[in-house]
Order: C-alpha cells, then structure tokens, then sequence
C-alpha cells in the first residue's frame, strides 16, 4: 500500500516537473518516449527520459535531509544505545555518499555527459541498502521507514536513469 502511495505521488510530481523543465535542449542520442512508456504506462505526457532522470534523482537527493536531521537529533540527544549510533553515523556517513552521488547524476544528465552516470546511481543505491541493513540489525524501525521510502525514491531514479545508461 505504502509503496503504491508513493509511485503514485512520485509520478504526479515527476509528471508536473518535466512539464516545467522539458523547454531546454534536447540531449543527442538519447530516447524520446512517452511518460506512459517511462514510467509502467502512468501519464500521458511526453518528454525526453533525461528530464524524467533528472527529475527523480532530484527529488531522491532532496528526501535524504529527513533521515539525517533525525538521525543527528537522536545522537545529539544521547537516548540512544551504542549500537544505535553505530548505525546512524553509518547512515549519516552512507547518505552523504548517495547525495553527492545523485548530485553528480544529476550534472551529468544536464550536460548530457553519461560517462558515469550508471556508476553513480549504483553507488546511492548501495548506500541506502547499506544503511538500511545496519538500521535493521540496530532495531530501529523508524529509521528503517524512513530509509525505505528514500531506497525506493533512489531506485526509481536508477531505474528511469537505466532507460539511459542501462544496468
């Protein structure tokens, strides 16, 4: 249910934000399809999958505060066990790796330099895994929520990304 949510609203909002930024060049050799095509056949809008790239990995890199604000606000506060902080510096640490990773998908899906782009998405998507095992072996189930709603973000990005650069 929760994941069906969130497609839903990731789509709703991707849709609106490459109806806003599609207007810019198109990059060279890469596909024109139908958001439908894009994204398991949910909205009738057309645009180059680039934006639709750019788009996700942008809104993937942006969930990312949540988890470390909360993460930091439960270290700072001191009410949490050894094994806890372990893993929310791990995560902290980890997440901080995965924007600057989608920051750099990011740069490159604007300049329609795709060198390594795959690379890239592959590394944010190896930090959330990471950081959600540790959280899970730490017995943390809010952190791990949250860290599952920013995987999933993450990998839609990586998957609509694939269209570009494959696997």
């Amino acid at each position: 249910m929760k994941r069906a949510a969130l497609t839903t609203v990731l789509a709703t909002l991707l849709s609106l934000a490459a109806t806003l930024i599609a207007g810019g060049d198109a990059c060279d050799k890469v596909p024109v399809m139908r958001w439908a095509d894009a994204c398991d056949k949910a909205a009738p809008e057309v645009a180059e999958v680039s934006v639709y790239a750019l788009v996700a990995a942008r809104s993937a890199a942006r969930s990312y505060g949540a988890l470390v604000g909360t993460a930091k606000r439960l270290i700072d506060k001191g009410s949490v066990s050894d094994d806890q902080r372990g893993a929310y510096q791990r995560c902290i640490d980890g997440y901080a790796t995965a924007h600057t990773k989608m920051e750099s998908a990011m740069a490159e899906l604007m300049n329609c330099d795709f060198t390594r782009t795959r690379q890239h998405y592959v590394d944010a998507v190896a930090a959330m895994e990471s950081c959600g095992k540790g959280l899970s072996s730490a017995g943390t189930p809010p952190l791990v929520d949250m860290n599952a709603a920013d995987k999933d973000r993450t990998l839609l990005a990586y998957d609509l990304g694939a269209l570009i650069v494959g696997k």
